[in-house]
């Protein structure tokens, strides 16, 4: 009996390394794709956590790319940054040391400078809109185009946390007129500078990390984010008035290496193509969901809410034709004519 206890536990020894063997060889001949985000993966919003919408993106990419491959693949995400920011991860990819991350358009446009034509103030009178330009002849065109001439591929486009609008301290803003006098913090681009100039407010641009004290201290009377933006970073604390204006729809996109992708063979393309549409959803379902709560909790949190009319609406697209003159001076001038008519026959 004891001779054949120790058979079965040798035996069962034998087992146990052997499965340890094969898993390890398993493993080992996984292909690794490394996708890097820059924040945390989620947000709170209110009461609620939810996922950031990048990080929405990357988990169904992951999911549905390793499934789709049979297990051939697996793949490691990296949020907070532990990867470096967007820039150095835009290098990474390009360096073949990292696959993918999910810039903004902003980090995107020093690479791409096309995709600054999306900065077009009240482009889009729905996020849809948006999306079916972003998904049609345009947009396809402009992705293939950025691919060739940059090295990236960009695999799942979605709005960045909702459109951007105007928020102060010092007044209720229902149309244009009302934002003459105020100044208003931006971005550190000509585009946002630009933008508020041409409403009769006066931009200065200050770093995101310093905007909340300069919002306390009058530095500046108000300044342009999304509600999920506005609100977690607690801005709503300082800034009593928030205008629904919706002057920019900006955008975020799950990017990979272009030389990773074409050295695939067509079925794992055409895998990589499907697990872009799945967290392409997955992405703009967030981000539909994040910006209807954060308004809902702005709101109840005690700041004025105001959605301007359409007639109230059309006084703030007096910014569109500066701006527009300018990104012509920039990019080439057929690119934003040929958005502005995709734009048209989507309507």
């Amino acid at each position: 009996m004891k001779k054949l206890t120790r058979i079965l536990a040798i035996v069962m020894m034998l087992a146990l390394v052997f499965t340890l063997c094969s898993t390890n060889a398993f493993a080992a001949d996984k292909k690794v794709v490394k996708l890097a985000f820059t924040d945390p993966p989620t947000l709170t919003v209110g009461d609620m956590t939810i996922y950031h919408p990048s990080y929405a993106a990357m988990l169904a990419f992951k999911g549905a790319f390793e499934k789709s491959t049979g297990g051939e693949y697996t793949v490691e995400l990296y949020p907070n940054g532990v990867l470096g920011d967007a820039a150095s991860t835009m290098e990474q990819i390009l360096m073949g040391t990292l696959t993918g991350s999910t810039p903004a358009d902003g980090a995107l446009s020093a690479f791409a400078p096309d995709i600054q034509v999306f900065s077009i103030p009240y482009l889009f009178d729905n996020p849809t809109i948006g999306y079916d330009v972003m998904d049609g002849p345009f947009g396809q065109a402009l992705i293939e185009k950025i691919a060739s001439e940059t090295g990236f591929r960009i695999i799942a486009s979605y709005d960045n946390g909702g459109y951007r609008n105007f928020t102060n301290s010092k007044r209720e803003i229902r149309t244009a007129e009302d934002m003459k006098g105020l100044n208003i913090r931006v971005m550190d681009s000509p585009v946002y500078l630009e933008l508020v100039r041409s409403l009769g407010a006066s931009g200065t641009p200050i770093a995101f990390m310093e905007l909340y004290s300069a919002l306390q201290t009058g530095v500046v009377d108000g300044q342009e984010n999304s509600a999920v933006t506005t609100l977690g970073a607690s801005l709503n604390e300082v800034q009593p008035y928030c205008t629904l204006d919706g002057h920019l729809l900006g955008w975020a996109f799950l990017t990979i290496g272009e030389d990773w992708y074409q050295s695939l063979d067509d079925a794992t393309k055409a895998a990589v193509d499907e697990a872009g549409r799945e967290a392409t959803l997955a992405a703009r379902g967030t981000c539909r969901y994040a910006e209807a709560l954060a308004i809902a909790t702005l709101t109840e949190a005690g700041v004025q809410v105001y959605s301007p009319s359409a007639e109230e609406l059309a006084t703030f697209k007096v910014a569109q034709a500066p701006v527009i003159e300018y990104l012509k001076t920039i990019i080439d001038p057929s690119l934003v004519d040929g958005l502005l008519e995709a734009i048209e026959a989507v309507k």
